[in-house]
């Protein structure tokens, strides 16, 4: 982080009192590991930065580093933690160890049937409900918010894939809860970041990948694949989308604070909302290049079906075995919030806007 010169105004307004802790125009930095086409950046991150540079009068300039060019998915927790960065994109799953109850609860992708749903019971969870993912943040020196998602999840494979007999041994790009899903459902879990996906399908270490068919285009999985299921298998929604350094928050003055809490809500619905016509226009191009699109077999659907409805359950056994004593008490929580919040969307709909107010009446308005 980085101060420039103040203009007479905002000195008048330090003296007064008026503007918090920032001394001054601050110029700070912003990294992520995906690329700048990518729906969560160009539709998410982008216009967020914008819109607190624009809404701050140019207080607070932010340069985003795009791809990875200021570290992978496992370094940006920490490049945050540590001043490298002064705010970063966080994927949970990828750092497991540093947020263990956040990936707790967002490795049971294939619960996330509606990720406007699981992105705002999310944030609710994280922010109000959970004092432990809070103290998470606190030991990893950041503060965290705007939590998302990605569209749901479907199976993507280079040869075609949609039978229990077909899965049967394929190498499946897969992550937390999925993982142990696909393995399940006969299929070899691997753990790949979607980094390095495209180059996994293209050397062979993956016949498929589960994950949004937005990715055919932003992650140009087309160039591989000839099937799809578009069978839902979940969706992600672990995506720290703002997660920024302690020291960093704490200088900015009050005003800035409250600029980026109101601007949560909107990066949340930007995105969750983004991925759906993404898919479609994704799914359509990859159709006219000759793609096929499949749903699963019965055995398959039963499969998913059976496992979704453990899936709470699972979690919460596997957890507390592994040494986490309230992870009962931590999904049931987060299952409560499930059920508010797929009522509240049933109630707004596709309407967008009322979307973001709810999230913000529901959870911002209340930190």
């Amino acid at each position: 982080m980085k101060f420039t010169s103040l203009p007479v105004a905002a000195v008048t307004a330090v003296t007064l009192g008026l503007a918090g802790t920032q001394a001054g125009a601050v110029d700070l930095t912003f990294g992520t590991y995906v690329g700048p086409t990518t729906t969560t950046f160009r539709e998410g991150t982008e216009p967020l930065l914008k819109r607190l540079e624009e809404q701050s009068g140019g207080d607070m300039k932010w340069e985003a580093f795009t791809g990875g060019a200021m570290g992978g998915p496992k370094e940006l927790l920490g490049n945050a933690g540590s001043g490298v960065l002064d705010a970063s994109g966080v994927v949970d799953i990828y750092v497991k160890a540093s947020v263990p109850h956040s990936a707790m609860v967002s490795g049971m992708l294939i619960v996330g049937e509606d990720p406007k749903v699981m992105a705002a019971a999310m944030n609710e969870w994280q922010l109000l409900n959970c004092p432990e993912c809070l103290e998470d943040h606190e030991k990893n020196n950041v503060i965290a918010m705007g939590f998302t998602a990605t569209g749901t999840y479907h199976l993507i494979c280079k040869d075609e894939v949609h039978t229990a007999e077909q899965l049967k041994g394929k190498k499946v790009r897969a992550v937390g809860g999925m993982g142990r899903a696909i393995q399940e459902l006969g299929g070899t879990a691997v753990s790949i970041t979607t980094a390095e996906m495209y180059e996994a399908m293209q050397r062979g270490q993956m016949d498929c990948a589960t994950g949004s068919i937005a990715w055919l285009d932003t992650y140009a999985l087309k160039d591989f694949s000839k099937s799809v299921v578009l069978d839902s298998m979940g969706s992600y929604f672990g995506i720290m989308g703002f997660v920024m350094n302690k020291q960093v928050w704490e200088e900015l003055s009050d005003s800035n604070k409250q600029i980026i809490k109101d601007n949560m809500a909107r990066l949340v619905a930007d995105i969750v909302f983004a991925y759906g016509p993404e898919g479609d226009e994704a799914l359509k191009n990859f159709e006219a290049s000759g793609g096929k699109a499949y749903e699963f077999d019965d055995e398959l659907k039963e499969g998913v079906a059976r496992i979704r409805a453990a899936e709470y359950e699972t979690t919460a056994k596997i957890n507390k075995d592994a040494g986490m004593e309230n992870a009962e008490e931590l999904v049931n929580a987060y299952k409560t919030l499930v059920d508010k919040w797929t009522k509240i969307v049933a109630e707004v709909g596709d309407d967008k806007e009322a979307y973001i107010q709810a999230l913000q009446t529901e959870v911002y308005d209340k930190l």
